[in-house]
């Protein structure tokens, strides 16, 4: 298991002393990971801003932060799908810096389309940095979804573990999350308490990276290939123990504590997307149960708008049902369906079908 993020959630202000700031708490971090020894465990460190105001401009806010060092990534926070400079977060993207858009209506599905398409022109890679949030706003270690919606300095953790729950049965699941939940959680006090900002708690969720497949957990604990039926009861199931882990070890959660299935991010659902098993359409369907159905999915930038745009929409109203955020990163390059297409480091990526 790893800590997949520390992520620090930065307080408003001016941007200079903002800055400043972020600077002092991302040394204390790194500080502090290195003599609790857990440079080992730490994969990664991150800073999250507050959402911007409908006058602030997000390339200037990400302009103050392009060469800051001491963490490994940098979200500018949320932009609201009516600001006035929408179309900037795309440049956000394309310089380095992750973003998140708040799709609040389903009329704006258009414009939030075009920014999309946009971040991917120059390279499809910087499609992985922009994501469209839908159904109301939680507080996540995960990016591009994180963000400040607390308003004071806090941290947050993620964490990769799908290695533990590899070709287990689901009767061995909720002890194992636990274990692993209440463990994390003490890292996440310890570290808080030593920088003197707030703990916000645990995205538990179930997330991939290249050979520690959820997919392959799906598959494994449902006895068929994704997306055949089963599949959708069987990660429904998951979310369930997830949850019920977190009771037991009685730790707090925050952000998603779902299933995610990214594709670009697990080597096994790679090899379901390119033998044409997994569509598009099926990764609609699958985000009633998991966070994010359609996830760090490639698509042909020939795709009808009138798909993209009703993707957009199937995820909005999904969100609206559950009652609960959702989101979508969708990556436009050019190539077919059944091409691969190289996606920094998330490495070789198929073409989804639609």
């Amino acid at each position: 298991m790893k800590i997949r993020s520390v992520t620090l959630f930065a307080a408003s202000g001016d941007m200079r002393s903002v800055r400043e700031r972020i600077a002092n708490l991302g040394s204390m971090l790194s500080f502090h990971i290195e003599s609790m020894f857990l440079s080992e465990s730490v994969w990664s460190t991150r800073v999250a801003l507050p959402p911007l105001g409908e006058q602030e401009s997000p390339m200037e806010r990400a302009s103050q932060l392009l060469d800051l060092n001491v963490v490994n990534y940098v979200s500018i926070g949320q932009v609201e799908d009516t600001h006035p400079a929408l179309n900037e977060a795309a440049e956000v993207a394309e310089n380095g810096l992750y973003v998140s858009i708040n799709m609040r209506s389903i009329d704006r599905v258009k414009s939030i389309e075009n920014v999309l398409r946009k971040a991917c022109e120059k390279n499809p890679s910087n499609g992985s940095r922009i994501c469209v949030n839908m159904g109301g706003n939680m507080v996540t270690p995960y990016f591009p979804s994180a963000c400040n919606l607390h308003g004071e300095e806090g941290l947050a953790i993620s964490l990769l573990y799908p290695s533990l729950l590899r070709h287990k049965h689901l009767s061995q699941f909720q002890d194992i999350l636990a274990e692993v939940y209440a463990s994390t959680e003490k890292v996440g006090l310890k570290l808080s308490e030593r920088l003197g900002i707030n703990y916000y708690g645990i995205d538990v969720s179930l997330s991939p990276w290249m050979e520690e497949s959820v997919a392959e957990i799906v598959e494994f604990a449902s006895g068929v290939r994704i997306p055949l039926p089963g599949t959708f009861s069987t990660i429904r199931e998951i979310n369930s123990l997830i949850g019920n882990a977190v009771k037991t070890a009685g730790i707090k959660a925050t952000g998603y504590n779902e299933v995610m299935l990214p594709v670009a991010e697990d080597n096994f659902l790679k090899e379901r997307v390119a033998a044409g098993e997994v569509k598009l359409r099926d990764l609609v369907h699958l985000a009633s149960a998991c966070v994010s159905g359609v996830d760090m999915a490639v698509v042909s930038d020939n795709a009808p708008s009138r798909v993209v745009e009703g993707v957009l929409k199937d995820l909005f109203e999904i969100s609206m049902l559950k009652g609960r955020a959702t989101g979508l990163r969708m990556i436009f390059a050019p190539a077919e369906p059944g091409e691969t297409v190289k996606l920094s480091f998330f490495g070789w990526t198929p073409v989804i079908s639609l």
